[in-house]
């Protein structure tokens, strides 16, 4: 018999016994919605296809969950399947990207007067269409590093590259964001 899988979440506040899959991936689910939401969001910046393409994420997690070896995180994994099913769907749709909503910024929310957070949220919208606007190569690793907290090896994992590509790809990343700001004439930091 098989021993039992007992891993912990990435927050370290629970176990998770793989060997019952309901309750783990119920889990899974109360700790990585909203992060595969917003990451499957990044891609196809459509609500409904964001859902779509959650739901599915959850499924492969469901039915690959005896796959799960532990070699990576429980997060770098589901991100991995979250980015694969999200390029999957654009790959099949050959789907244009619309705008990006500012919730994307909720999780970041902090204590400050309503004229702060009118601001930052105006900041916050014009960074993320300026990310937004880069080719998908440095797009996905600046919003898996800076906006998912990902280090360098997990984005990796996720997107199935090698480290150093993706050191690679955050330089460029950072160059064409500081290039466009410089275009624009604009300072997104005041």
């Amino acid at each position: 018999m098989e021993d039992e899988k007992i891993i912990k979440l990435d927050s370290y506040r629970n176990l998770i016994d793989l060997s019952d899959k309901d309750k783990a991936i119920d889990e899974i689910m109360k700790e990585y919605t909203k992060d595969v939401y917003l990451l499957a969001y990044s891609f196809v910046k459509d609500q409904g296809f964001a859902e779509d393409i959650s739901q599915e994420v959850f499924i492969k997690c469901y039915n690959n969950m005896d796959s799960f070896r532990g070699d990576s995180s429980i997060k770098t994994w589901i991100y991995r399947i979250t980015v694969n099913t999200a390029k999957d769907f654009l790959r099949k749709r050959n789907f244009n990207i619309l705008k990006f909503p500012i919730m994307f910024f909720d999780r970041f929310s902090d204590e400050h007067s309503t004229e702060q957070k009118v601001f930052n949220n105006l900041e916050k919208e014009e960074l993320l269409g300026t990310v937004l606007s880069l080719s998908t190569r440095y797009r996905e690793v600046i919003i898996l590093f800076y906006f998912y907290d990902l280090k360098v090896e997990e984005i990796a994992i996720s997107l199935q590259i090698s480290v150093n590509t993706v050191k690679t790809r955050l330089s460029r990343g950072r160059e064409k964001l500081k290039g466009i700001i410089d275009l624009e004439g604009g300072d997104l930091h005041g």
